[in-house]
């Protein structure tokens, strides 16, 4: 055995995908990717003279790549979590323009059907006091 003492090491091995910063990088590729390929369906679209679809994919590609920075700078700590950031704005945006549910099947109060009539007092027909009678008559 050796005179050198032995100093207790911090953990040497990582997994896979196991930080959170992995886990984001991961997702700013996949939408790097999907910014590739509609950047390239745009020029295809142009090419075509479809001007409107170029114009609405090219504006998709921006956004995606824009989205993909986020997560960038998210994995590399610069930045909170971008899925919670597009949340909380959404739920702001909600607040300020807030508008109650109204329900398309029902009718507006000037065009509300009438109530139905009140049900008949009920009463006993003849027919079903003879017909009581008649069965009485079988037991007396």
């Amino acid at each position: 055995m050796s005179d050198v003492a032995v100093k207790p090491q911090g953990r040497v091995y990582s997994f896979l995908g196991n930080s959170p910063g992995e886990k984001l990088l991961d997702v700013a590729r996949i939408h790097h990717r999907e910014a590739k390929q509609l950047f390239e369906g745009a020029e295809a679209a142009k090419a075509e003279d479809r001007q409107e679809e170029a114009k609405l994919l090219l504006d998709l590609a921006i956004a995606r790549e824009a989205t993909a920075n986020e997560f960038e700078k998210a994995a590399m700590g610069e930045a909170g979590d971008p899925i919670v950031a597009e949340i909380l704005d959404w739920q702001e945006d909600l607040a300020v323009h807030y508008t109650p549910f109204t329900s398309d099947y029902v009718p507006p109060e000037d065009d509300a059907p009438a109530a139905p009539p009140a049900p008949e007092p009920f009463s006993l027909s003849k027919s079903f006091l003879r017909a009581v009678a008649w069965v009485g008559s079988w037991f007396a």
